[in-house]
């Protein structure tokens, strides 16, 4: 029967409903307790974005039986999600000294590197992985971001191209190899390139819209990469592209509306440390004080691990109706430097897309921009 229910959860996993497979992974909890259901409990709870929960049900399992691949994976996956990229390669490195044998966990782990500047790392990882999986469109890409990374556009087109050829459909690939094709380009022609697929773009291209959005940026035109960004949110609703829409305006002079985005994100991203401290100082800035207290009070009951940090900042705050200075306490930390391209390495690159007990579904490609 274990078995049996095993693989209902797995297939509620595929199918990405993870609220019924919540319910029979706490289901099986009363009567099987073990250290397989408990990882897939942390791995659903992590895919749903529910960090405390995730990391309670990981070290209930490591209680029982210690420190599997398996939960050494997901903890790199935990860490990764929170932006603790040192504890992440550190997991996924546990992982594979305890027999994970995932190509996807050794790019998991040359993200990581990447994250942390370690560019050889990095590639070590990705070419450990293609030796595993020749075909493995993610290790290509990653090597790609290697060597982007390092400013060598030429070789970084190559392995860019090489992904796209594994995987000709993979819009996020392509999108990648576009953006540095684009970025290889001499100004002016870059800037032409960049107008025609503005007015060519469909609906269809959401990570195109985010390397448009981004040439327009780096061309210091930011109410033009506002424009862009709002039309991707607008079709598509992605959590990633109103959070650039709200750094654009806010860039481009836009504050009311930048402050309105970026705090309705924030309460849907509440661990999102360069969001926090980028709205936090953009309201003292405004001197919407009553309305950063808001945001911070709602943020309360979903902050998980960040609770702390929401109450210094309503600790600073004065209180309701007394005079205060708006940039007499200062935000935590400079938000200006710290909201240069957030990373969202992460949506689809931690995703915890495998089962802890038997192969899962593969797990998909990141969603972190190009």
């Amino acid at each position: 029967m274990p078995d049996r229910q095993l693989e209902r959860v797995f297939e509620l996993k595929r199918r990405g409903d993870l609220d019924g497979a919540l319910i029979a992974l706490e289901g099986m909890l009363t009567s099987t307790p073990s250290p397989v259901v408990l990882a897939n409990l942390a791995e659903v709870q992590l895919r749903r974005g529910k960090y405390d929960e995730a990391t309670a049900a990981l070290d209930r399992a490591e209680a029982a039986s210690g420190t599997t691949a398996t939960t050494a994976r997901l903890r790199g996956d935990l860490a990764m999600r929170t932006g603790h990229h040192s504890d992440a390669a550190r997991a996924y490195q546990d992982a594979i000294a305890l027999g994970d044998r995932r190509t996807w966990t050794l790019v998991q782990l040359g993200r990581a590197r990447l994250e942390l500047g370690d560019l050889e790392g990095a590639r070590g990882a990705a070419a450990q992985a293609l030796e595993r999986e020749g075909t493995a469109t993610q290790a290509w890409a990653l090597l790609g971001d290697v060597e982007r990374r390092g400013n060598r556009l030429e070789e970084a087109e190559a392995m860019y191209a090489k992904a796209a050829a594994h995987a000709p459909t993979d819009r996020w690939v392509r999108a990648k190899l576009l953006e540095v094709r684009l970025l290889r380009l001499p100004p002016a022609q870059r800037e032409r390139e960049v107008a025609v697929l503005d007015k060519t773009l469909g609906p269809e291209d959401p990570h195109v819209a985010g390397v448009l959005a981004r040439m327009r940026s780096e061309a210091g035109d930011e109410a033009a990469a506002a424009a862009t960004w709002r039309r991707r949110a607008e079709r598509t609703g992605d959590l990633y592209a109103r959070k650039m829409l709200g750094f654009a305006l806010r860039r481009a002079g836009n504050l009311d509306e930048a402050a309105g985005v970026l705090g309705s994100c924030l309460l849907e991203d509440p661990g999102n440390v360069i969001l926090f401290r980028t709205y936090v100082h953009l309201q003292r800035q405004r001197g919407a004080l009553e309305e950063l207290r808001h945001t911070l009070e709602s943020m309360l009951p979903v902050a998980g691990p960040r609770r702390g940090a929401v109450y210094r900042e309503l600790r600073r705050l004065p209180e309701p109706g007394a005079e205060g200075s708006a940039g007499a306490t200062g935000a935590e930390g400079s938000a200006g430097a710290a909201e240069s391209a957030p990373a969202e390495g992460s949506a689809r690159a931690t995703g915890a897309e495998g089962s802890a007990g038997a192969a899962d579904a593969g797990a998909a490609a990141p969603s972190d921009e190009p």
